[in-house]
């Protein structure tokens, strides 16, 4: 049977699939090396675009020559076939890897990353935006070396556009909020987030945002924070956590500034984590210098014999009786002071302290070892009332948290009052003020009596007076819905298909049980399912000026 031939290449089994092109694996018939063969889809190859796009690619791995991203040999076309050979990675994709191991330890992830930082730095000198960042274009090598590909959807900034502005590309798991919105524009940072999101899921085993549904995904990532990795992964180092949220900050700003800082932060976190055991370890071998002094058995022995002429001491200093007596004395000393009860000032400098922390175990510190014992000891005194105020604080903050984390790890409500809580805090993120002021209300009438839920009525007190103090108690959620059902309409003309639907899909769902804005959950259904959308809502809900 003849093998199938294109151009010079010998074509073997497929090998990949990716949105406007099949990857094959072929041997150049000319000096029998072995490559990877892109081929431009049949199904598409009349496209003018596509086949623009193709081009594009093509031109970009011309330019990229770097060990982390995979080679470009050569291409050309075929008859009406578009190819071009690249270098072959055999050893599979991180996303075949991660099928297999279920997730990585984070030093091997952290490796991983550092490696595609590297091509991202390499990519981004030249001008280009890769825009689809995910462990299926990460291809690695049996000696565990990673081959960035694909560049079918990247941005040469240095060349025309072929993408409309505002178009969303990408796949959503990856996606940073600026890729979603089509504003502010793509750049370096919208691959420093897809990143975070890749390095997540090799530490996690998942991405950090996993709804089902497409439209609910591009919502976390537009408005949801991750959940905490250590909560998924304990024995990830808190340092490594930190770095991957300021990946997956939404605004680009708040995010590490380019992949070469990223390599610098990672390297030092690799070097912060080594010196932390290091300070362990030697620790656990200070002690046990302690427990390897002389017996008392030898030293009685010392003393029962008979009186000599004393020699010269040569032993080691650190040996000497009157050099173990004065560390005794200067340990004991250091001990007394550090446990000397605190003043009513030390009490709150320290809490404040620690009320700056974002992490809740702190706050508890701050609580139960420095404002209890403050009142406790001070109960007269200048800080008792702002101690009291501080505490009532740390409890509403906490249970905020909890809250909010929990409902990250896909966990249930807690309680009636917290599942009211966050289906009014949705309202909020929303835009409609009017119904989430309305919902708050009703949990501070609802829970008012009952001191379990004390905590989740003052978080609710606190949203009802941030409304009413911007004024958001004035507005009319009816003409507020038509506001946005319009702005969906616009965004839909523009070409805006992702923002659009975002409208639409929060008003299906955060309204559908509200028989007074019935119409508009009609129409943002049908505009999301194509469907004819008769006479808009606002037509008869707004009187004619």
């Amino acid at each position: 049977m003849s093998k199938r031939m294109i151009g010079p290449f010998e074509v073997g089994d497929r090998i990949g699939v990716g949105g406007m092109g099949i990857v094959y694996e072929a041997v150049y018939t000319k000096n029998g090396a072995r490559v990877a063969l892109k081929v431009l889809a049949p199904d598409v190859a009349d496209s003018e675009s596509l086949q623009r796009r193709f081009e594009r690619e093509i031109s970009i791995l011309k330019k990229l020559q770097h060990p982390n991203i995979v080679r470009y040999y050569g291409g050309g076309k075929f008859g009406t076939q578009r190819f071009y050979a690249m270098e072959l990675v055999e050893g599979g994709s991180v996303e075949q890897y991660l099928k297999k191991k279920q997730r990585l330890p984070w030093e091997e992830a952290v490796d991983i990353a550092l490696q595609v930082a590297k091509a991202l730095e390499h990519a981004h000198e030249a001008g280009v935006i890769h825009r689809d960042l995910k462990p299926a274009n990460l291809m690695m090598t049996h000696e565990h070396v990673i081959k960035l590909t694909d560049f079918g959807i990247a941005r040469d900034t240095t060349a025309t556009a072929l993408t409309a502005a505002g178009k969303t590309v990408g796949t959503y798991a990856y996606m940073a909020p600026e890729q979603i919105r089509g504003k502010p524009p793509v750049d370096k940072k919208t691959d420093l987030y897809a990143l975070g999101c890749v390095l997540f899921e090799m530490i996690a085993g998942e991405t950090p945002f996993t709804s089902s549904n497409q439209g609910e995904m591009l919502m976390e990532h537009l408005q949801e924070d991750p959940p905490r990795i250590t909560s998924l992964v304990p024995d990830c180092p808190i340092f490594l956590e930190d770095l991957i949220f300021r990946l997956l900050e939404k605004d680009p700003a708040d995010r590490v500034y380019d992949a070469l800082a990223l390599q610098h932060e990672l390297e030092d976190l690799k070097i912060k984590v080594t010196e932390q055991r290091s300070v362990v370890a030697q620790t656990l071998m200070g002690g046990a210098t302690v427990l390897s002094s002389k017996p008392a058995a030898d030293l009685k022995s010392i003393l029962a014999k008979k009186k000599k002429r004393k020699k010269p001491d040569k032993s080691p200093i650190y040996e000497r009786a009157w050099f173990l007596g004065l560390g005794l004395l200067l340990i004991a000393g250091f001990f007394g002071w550090h446990f000397l009860p605190e003043g009513e000032d030390k009490l709150m400098e320290r809490a404040e302290k620690l009320l700056q922390s974002e992490f809740a175990m702190d706050w508890k510190v701050a609580k139960e070892k420095c404002l209890l014992p403050l009142i406790k000891k001070f109960p007269e005194g200048r800080y008792a009332e702002k101690a009291d105020l501080l505490i009532v604080d740390i409890d509403k903050r906490t249970t905020d948290k909890e809250m909010h984390s929990a409902k990250r790890l896909k966990q249930g409500p807690a309680n009636e009052a917290e599942k009211l809580l966050l289906a009014a805090e949705y309202y909020l993120k929303f835009g409609d003020r009017v119904t989430a002021l309305r919902k708050f209300r009703s949990i501070t009438q609802l829970f008012k009596t009952h001191d379990e839920f004390r905590f989740y009525v003052l978080l609710a007190q606190d949203q009802v007076d941030a409304i009413v103090k911007s004024g958001g108690a004035d507005e009319d959620y009816v003409l507020y819905l038509n506001k946005r059902l319009k702005e969906a309409d616009s965004l839909f003309k523009q070409g805006k298909q992702t923002e659009a639907e975002e409208i639409w899909t929060s008003i299906r769902t955060l309204y559908k049980e509200n028989e007074e804005v019935r119409a508009h959950v009609s129409f943002a259904t049908k505009r999301l399912n194509r469907d004819e959308v008769g006479t808009p809502p606002w037509v008869d809900a707004e009187p004619a000026p």
